[in-house]
Formats: structure tokens, sequence, C-alpha cells
């Protein structure tokens, strides 16, 4: 799980806690949401974070962060070098369980990289009011998840143009630049399917890339910005109060 992202933004309004991950969702900091979801989840063997140290908890292991994205990504592979498929979550997807994750697993194709798109309107449904970033393609309209599965292997071979990637993960139109002008163009109209994403992305990088289309908002939604926090904490603190009357 990658949980290094310094608390400097938009979140500072709800928080001041030094990392995102940190940050108090219904009573916990965010990352204590994911970890539950991924030590709950069947399909995961061990459990590595990559941030800054936090109090001890059995059965996950602590990788030292490095300054950006890429760097904490390649930290947490090399930790699990001799694995076949590793799962790379967030650490602000405190929506996200156990079940979800196993199904993910179970869904998932064979590939070196298999990246997750939820349609928009199951986060419409699921979390109403939430705002993502969207793409329009033939097959409908998508925003990321926050789950991918990855082929160790691939990831030093990939490391620099992943570098440019991951940096725009958040902006389609500079995502489509990278890739080409044809691609763009096709984006812009609403002609791209999500078949000739996958086949773009799998040329640029280089590897075996496959798109999954998930029924889970959790894994598309988040926590970015202040509305994003209340919404979850909104949801988990309505799952809590559940529970507890069913006691």
């Amino acid at each position: 799980m990658l949980a290094g992202q310094r608390n400097t933004g938009i979140l500072r309004e709800v928080s001041d806690a030094a990392y995102e991950g940190e940050i108090p969702v219904a009573g916990r900091p965010m990352l204590d949401w994911v970890l539950d979801a991924l030590l709950q989840a069947a399909g995961i063997t061990r459990v590595i974070v990559v941030g800054p140290a936090s109090a001890p908890r059995p059965g996950v292991e602590w990788v030292p962060m490095g300054e950006d994205l890429l760097t904490n990504v390649m930290a947490g592979m090399a930790a699990v070098k001799n694995s076949e498929r590793v799962l790379i979550a967030t650490g602000d997807i405190p929506l996200v369980s156990g079940p979800i994750v196993d199904e993910l697993l179970q869904m998932a194709p064979q590939a070196d990289l298999v990246y997750p798109v939820v349609p928009r309107e199951i986060i419409e449904q699921r979390t109403p009011g939430v705002k993502r970033t969207y793409v329009r393609l033939r097959d409908g309209v998508f925003t990321g998840g926050n789950l991918f599965l990855v082929n160790p292997a691939i990831v030093p071979q990939v490391a620099d143009t992943a570098r440019v990637l991951l940096s725009h993960r958040k902006s389609p139109t500079k995502l489509a630049r990278d890739i080409g002008l044809r691609f763009l163009i096709r984006l812009f109209l609403g002609q791209l399917t999500l078949a000739g994403a996958e086949r773009r992305v799998s040329e640029v990088l280089g590897v075996h890339g496959r798109v999954l289309v998930v029924p889970y908002a959790e894994v598309g939604v988040d926590v970015d910005k202040p509305s994003d926090w209340m919404t979850v904490t909104r949801m988990l603190e309505a799952q809590l109060e559940s529970a507890a009357t069913r006691r």
C-alpha cells in the first residue's frame, strides 16, 4: 500500500496530520481502513506499507518511503520481487473492503498490468455528490480505480515512462498527449474504446496491459478534497452505527 503522500494540499482544511493517510476518518486514520480491507482479503498473502513508520500492527510490514510516487512503487516492488502478481493500493480509499479486494482479484485477467475503471453510474449511485475525473469512451463513461495489479518484473523496464504517466494520472488530456495525438483526438471525440486504450497503453509501456471494469465505487473514490472526506466519513460512520445496532 502506498501511504507516503504528505498532507500539504487542500486536505489541510480537515486535518493538520503530516500525511494524508493519517487524516482521521470516522475516528481512525484513513490508511487503517485500507489496511483492514487488505488484511481481511483471502487473496492477499502479504501486506506492505510504503510510508512513514506507524504503530506496529500484526501482519503489516513497513518499507521506508522515497520522494515521489514512482520511487515508492519501486520500493514496494523491491520488497516483493519474487512475487508473480502484486496488488498496489493507495492509502486514501477508506471505503474499500476485503470482499471487494477479493472480488477484484478473482475478476482480474492475467496480464503484466491490470488497471481498474469504474462506470460513472456506479459512482453516482453509490456515492452521490462525489466529483471524480471521468473519461467518455465509446463503451461508456469511466473513472480510474485505485487498486492496480502488477507483475513486479516489468517495473524496472517501464520506470521512466511510468514516471511521466503517473504524474499525469489525474489528467486524461495529458495522458492522451503522452500516448499520441491520434489517441487524443479519438478521446476528445468519444470514439476511443476500452480495448483501444488498453492496446495503446500496452504498446507505449511495452507490456501486456488490461483494463478491468469493476462495479465498485469504493475502488474509484479516493479522498483528495474536503468534500470527499465528508462523504466517506458520513458513509463509514453510518456503517459503524449500523454494525453497533446489530450487536
